[in-house]
């Protein structure tokens, strides 16, 4: 008996890995291979496909803010739905520090930090360890050591500032940094309270570029006093 081999004859699944192959390369060409068959059509409103989709950050952008983008606002109310995760951390930082929902954001970022995504991880860290508590503090601090000892911290800032940078910076609300709330919180630390110091010395040495990692604080030898140097480059992430 005749069976149609064409690629319309596909399986689901077949067709669902080639949807999320083509959405991983373009939303564009995601758009055109919907329009080729139904089995492309039908494999293009799976979640994974969505959880796959390349979206350049200009993109979500333009897609947020314009009237003209209806599609293209559904597309990401879709991509949320199906957890991916990039869509939703920069939703989460737009939220939290571009004139978003505070409280969406936080919920939202703790979400995505919770499956590994390691920039919404650094993020979290920073403003447990920007709280007034030690217990907040504490929690903070082992994620921003767990990040530190996976080579993680160069590629969270880049991703970070990747979403802040572009925007107006009348929009960004900078996280405020308390001098005498911090970390380190040992007396007998000699270096507890330099490193707003260190920094300046860095900068005026040499300047500090996010992909120099640890930004001139692999010498100190305080891991609290390390966290209150990351906070200020973080803050710095604003600028």
């Amino acid at each position: 008996m005749y069976r149609p081999t064409g690629p319309a004859n596909l399986p689901h699944d077949v067709w669902t890995l080639i949807a999320g192959r083509t959405a991983a390369q373009s939303v564009r060409d995601l758009y055109s291979l919907r329009m080729s068959c139904t089995a492309a059509r039908n494999a293009r409103d799976e979640d994974f496909v969505y959880r796959c989709a390349n979206i350049p950050i200009w993109d979500q952008r333009w897609w947020s803010v314009s009237p003209m983008h209806q599609s293209g606002r559904n597309f990401l109310a879709r991509c949320k739905q199906s957890g991916h995760l990039e869509v939703l951390f920069r939703s989460a930082v737009s939220d939290l520090f571009l004139g978003g929902c505070h409280f969406a954001g936080t919920e939202t970022m703790h979400v995505v930090a919770a499956q590994g995504h390691s920039a919404a991880q650094y993020t979290v860290a920073m403003m447990l360890m920007l709280r007034d508590d030690a217990e907040s503090k504490n929690k903070g601090l082992q994620t921003f050591r767990g990040l530190e000892a996976a080579g993680a911290l160069t590629n969270c800032k880049l991703v970070f500032r990747g979403v802040v940078q572009g925007t107006w910076r009348h929009l960004r609300r900078m996280p405020r940094l308390n001098a005498e709330n911090q970390v380190c919180s040992s007396h007998a630390c000699p270096s507890r309270g330099n490193m707003g110091s260190i920094y300046r010395h860095q900068c005026y040495r040499k300047g500090w570029d996010v992909n120099d990692g640890d930004g001139g604080a692999a010498h100190i030898p305080c891991v609290h006093c390390k966290a209150d140097y990351e906070l200020i480059l973080f803050i710095h992430l604003f600028d």
